[in-house]
């Protein structure tokens, strides 16, 4: 196994082992969180398969635009000003759930490109 399959396995595992926030209450992070939950369907399914053997990383399409959808959706986060105890500590669980989504999407690229 190379290095960037063993670190697409780790951060893969790592990234499962995250419980998906829950829900904000805040316009603005129900309107992120519905572009999340959109990566993280698309990303998820292709992952499990790479991870599982089922299909190569170079078989999942559009690898380097999901890089960049990784990345504008932390960035996006990043804009976003929580009001509240509450929301402060949901968009830190988001902030983390979305940086390990990343990590593994970069990987996945980086294997893809390996192939």
């Amino acid at each position: 196994m190379t290095d960037t399959a063993a670190g697409f396995r780790a951060a893969f595992e790592a990234f499962r082992a995250l419980p998906y926030p829950d829900y904000p209450r805040e316009e603005a992070l129900r309107d992120w969180n519905s572009r999340l939950l959109d990566l993280d369907g698309y990303v998820a399914g292709y992952a499990t398969r790479v991870y599982d053997g089922r299909i190569g990383a170079a078989e999942v399409p559009g690898t380097e635009a999901l890089v960049l959808e990784a990345e504008t959706l932390r960035q996006d986060l990043d804009a976003i000003t929580p009001h509240g105890a509450d929301e402060a500590r949901l968009v830190n669980d988001y902030r983390a759930y979305t940086e390990a989504l990343e990590r593994m999407v970069r990987l996945l690229a980086a294997l893809a490109r390996t192939a």
